[in-house]
């Protein structure tokens, strides 16, 4: 994995966990419930994101677009995947859970590399201009 990437792969995955620890944190405050089941749901962005960035950036050694195409579509096939048999997990063996909470947090710790990336954008611009 190219240093660059394996970069932005820690620092996407770091503000996805830090967001579900903080929202969690603060739901203790408002519903228990509500707090573990935000937790799940980061807990699941997070982990797929990361599988599927893993995965991903693991075929980019080869420098053959086949293979990293290849690797992109079964990365996102794995992810879908997991993403689905994570939510059945979630909602059969937390009891109670609180649906809303869940979905509410996946979505919002789910977009937040793209979110860190327009942050990133003019640090970006910057450092390319000086290349």
């Amino acid at each position: 994995m190219q240093k660059n990437a394996l970069n932005r792969v820690v620092t996407y995955v770091t503000v996805q966990l830090i967001i579900t620890i903080v929202v969690s944190t603060l739901l203790i405050l408002l519903n228990v419930t509500a707090a573990y089941s935000a937790f799940a749901g980061g807990l699941i962005a997070t982990v797929t994101s990361t599988w599927f960035a893993l995965k991903v950036f693991a075929a980019r050694q080869t420098n053959e677009p086949a293979v990293e195409l290849q690797s992109f579509y079964w990365a996102e096939i794995n992810k879908i995947v997991l993403t689905g048999a994570m939510f059945v997990a979630a909602f059969v063996l937390i009891k109670p859970v609180n649906g809303a909470a869940l979905l509410v947090v996946y979505f919002f710790v789910y977009i937040t590399p793209a979110v860190v990336d327009v942050f990133k954008q003019p640090k970006r611009r910057r450092e390319t201009k000086e290349s």
